[in-house]
């Protein structure tokens, strides 16, 4: 039997659970009511989130396409670079990096935040330190170091034994996720939705449209998962389908989109939104405690509530790290970043030049603290967005240039579809760096994001040598091994 056959990696489940999981992830426990506050009211923020759904389908399909077509590490990185060359390729993957290799650190954050709701000993003593005005206690670090731990050594053994972890995070997360929804169905109140709007004070927007148009800039991020998919493509079981491939992207993309609008009705409805507003992280489980007391019922919600937002945690840490090792090491086949990042572990296959940077980063996270979330929030949407559109473009410059490129999934709408994706990609990005509109990121995240780009664009720079250390056909076969459709012809020499 050859080794192709053998090849035992991620299956279709496994990919629907990757993506749903990396989408759904925390935010929908300790995050939801913060949405009400930001788009001023449970009516802006499920149109919200039902309105970036609709847009990002369009975007999905264009994934869906690429990853099937060329199923390599790197996603975004490999689609750009056979459209458009050396520079776009740089501009997308490292842009990604921002939403990518940052959700690593901004998880082992969130870790403390919700132990600590049920460890106050995390809490204890005096702090450290305080960075952006919250402290630095030594026992929850070390707890969410632990913890970060447990997640490096997952993904050193491989994308299966990670894969699996996601599967099982993935499936707890769902029946915790589908159970608080129904639970909190049952005390729907319709007058807990009014007022329809109001600014709370978490936005600078005066009506229900502007509150719409601030979720804008928020829902990205948390919709931001459905692309670790091509990050894993490469490392799929060698029986896949890979027409059903595409179908599992758009799938992960709609089911995340109706989860989070129904949490969003029915805990919104359960009590007074604006009241939920003012809960502290996880809200949710607050929530229960609210309604049912601390008798059996509200007790056994409270501790359900807590688990799934632990498995949602665990879920996107885990899909994120999964991807953004992809991500690197797509990045560094292209010789785009240094050669460290593309070594490959010699008994497991993982990248483990990408995994010991991601362990650092994992490592720091839970010592830089909650205060600067937010701006970190603002600025990885952005480049969520900056990765869509150049997929969106890449795929409809290869209808154009390659209509006979193998593709085993095709995106139902074709060129305009495409154009449909990129456009409104493009909106996104432009209405989140203009100051006064309510979809403003922020000067801070303006700052980061800017200031990452700046960094990689002396990264870029400064390994011109290495990067033309060999000849562009020793590039593409690099960068595409695993795929069969290699048409040299069609890559740009930029």
């Amino acid at each position: 039997m050859s080794e192709k056959k053998e090849k035992k990696g991620l299956n279709l489940i496994d990919f629907f659970m990757l993506g749903f999981g990396a989408i759904v992830g925390v935010g929908w426990a300790v995050a939801s009511n913060g949405w009400m506050a930001s788009g001023g009211g449970v009516i802006p923020a499920v149109i919200g989130f039902l309105f970036m759904t609709i847009v990002l389908i369009p975007i999905g399909f264009c994934y869906a396409e690429m990853t099937c077509a060329m199923p390599v590490a790197g996603g975004v990185v490999a689609y750009s670079y056979k459209a458009f060359g050396t520079f776009p390729s740089f501009l997308g993957g490292w842009c990604l990096t921002i939403a990518y290799v940052l959700l690593v650190p901004w998880e082992a954050i969130y870790v403390n935040n919700t132990l600590a709701l049920v460890v106050p000993a995390m809490t204890a003593g005096d702090p450290m330190y305080v960075i952006a005005g919250e402290s630095i206690y030594l026992p929850g670090t070390l707890i969410a170091t632990c913890i970060g731990i447990v997640i490096i050594i997952v993904n050193w053994r491989g994308a299966k034994v990670a894969g699996t972890v996601q599967t099982f995070l993935g499936y707890t997360l769902a029946i915790v996720g589908f159970t608080v929804i129904i639970v909190a169905f049952l005390n729907f109140d319709v007058s807990n939705l009014q007022p329809v709007y109001e600014n709370v004070g978490s936005g600078s927007h005066k009506s229900l449209f502007g509150g719409i148009v601030a979720m804008m800039i928020i829902v990205p991020f948390f919709m931001g998962g459905f692309d670790t998919i091509p990050q894993g493509a490469e490392e799929a079981d060698s029986g896949l389908n890979y027409n059903n491939l595409g179908k599992v992207i758009v799938m992960a993309l709609l089911s995340a989109g109706i989860f989070y609008s129904l949490i969003l009705l029915s805990t919104g409805a359960a009590i007074p939104w604006q009241e939920y507003t003012q809960y502290p992280r996880p809200a949710i489980s607050l929530m229960f405690v609210e309604l049912y007391g601390n008798g059996a019922f509200g007790t056994a919600m409270f501790w359900i509530a807590w688990s799934g937002a632990m498995a949602g945690l665990l879920t996107t840490w885990n899909g994120f790290y999964i991807a953004s090792a992809r991500l690197l090491l797509g990045m560094s086949r292209a010789r785009l970043i240094p050669e460290f990042f593309s070594r490959i572990h010699p008994k497991y296959g993982t990248p483990s030049g990408a995994n010991a940077f991601l362990a650092i980063v994992c490592i720091i996270g839970p010592f830089i603290g909650m205060g600067i979330i937010d701006p970190i929030t603002s600025a990885g949407g952005v480049g969520f967005c900056v990765g869509w559109l150049i997929t969106s473009a890449s795929a409809l410059k290869l209808r154009i240039v390659d209509p006979d490129m193998v593709r085993p999934y095709k995106a139902p709408g074709g060129k305009p579809l495409m154009a449909i994706a990129s456009v409104l990609a493009g909106i996104i990005i432009i209405i989140s760096f203009i100051p006064g509109l309510p979809s403003f990121m922020g000067p801070l995240a303006t700052g980061i994001f800017f200031g990452w780009t700046a960094l990689g664009l002396i990264f870029y720079f400064a390994s011109s040598g290495y990067r033309k250390a060999i000849t562009e056909e020793e590039r593409v076969k690099v960068m595409f091994a695993s795929t069969k459709d290699i048409n040299l012809e069609q890559f740009d020499k930029n």
